[in-house]
Order: C-alpha cells, then structure tokens, then sequence
C-alpha cells in the first residue's frame, strides 16, 4: 500500500439544493452555506416545477426549502419531492413561525424547520442532526413537537 492509500479519504460534500422564492435569500443562503466545510450547494431555483426536475437531475442530499415557491407553496413542494425522491432530507429554512405553518411543514414530511432570524449556525445544526435521522426545529419552536 502506497502512503496516499492509506491516507483517510475525504468525505464527500452533502450536496444541497435551494428553493426559495426570493432571490436576495438564496444568494444569502449560498453565501452562508458556501463557507461550510463539507456543504455543496449544487443549484437553486425559486420554482416548484423547476426544483422538480433539480432534484432528479442533480440528486441532492438535502433540499432547503422556503414557505413561499413559485407556482406551489413550501410544504406541497416538499411533499411532491419526498414522494419522488424519498432518499432526499427536507428542511424547511424559513422566516415564518407560526405553529399551523410548522406543523404543515412536518406533515409535509419536512425534517427539519430552522428560522431564518436564528443564529446562523442553527441550519448547520439541522443539517447534522437530519443527517443522523433525526428531526429538527429552531430552539424557540420547540413546544409545538
């Protein structure tokens, strides 16, 4: 065994898509995400149709989700994707806290909801723990689980 083999291979990235129905939020987020070790952000679109057909051709690990997508609403997109692609992880990263648009998430399948008022680290923390299968939600949201 030559040196390099034995070295330990990196891990690959944890590909992420973007959906979300303004633009200025998702160049924020891919900024955001972008200086994340081990995050790739593999595309972005503001439209349901169009993050369809995302999903399917660039196989993301995990697709962020808004409330608002054009041409569908957050948790129908999140539904449609978890019902095409059940290997994919949904989180919802999102400005609204209301509890009934929590709850829709979840019962979208969704499996986490981060706030976007919250520190940034709190999607990074999502992500790692819908990584190990488990589910997620901004620390000010946790009474409605």
């Amino acid at each position: 065994m030559t040196p390099a083999e034995s070295l330990p291979k990196p891990m690959p990235a944890i590909r992420l898509l973007l959906v979300d129905v303004h633009a200025i939020s998702r160049e924020s987020s891919r900024l955001l995400l972008d200086t994340i070790a081990g995050f790739e952000v593999v595309g972005e679109t503001d439209e349901h149709h169009e993050a369809m057909h995302m999903v399917s051709e660039l196989q993301p690990d995990i697709v962020i989700v808004s409330m608002r997508v054009k041409g569908s609403t957050g948790p129908d997109t999140a539904r449609l994707i978890l019902q095409m692609h059940p290997e994919v992880q949904v989180v919802f990263w999102t400005l609204f806290e209301d509890p009934e648009y929590v709850r829709s998430a979840l019962s979208a399948g969704a499996h986490a909801y981060v706030l976007k008022q919250d520190p940034s680290e709190e999607i990074e923390i999502a992500i790692d723990k819908v990584l190990k299968g488990q589910t997620y939600l901004s620390p000010s949201l946790k009474q409605l689980h």
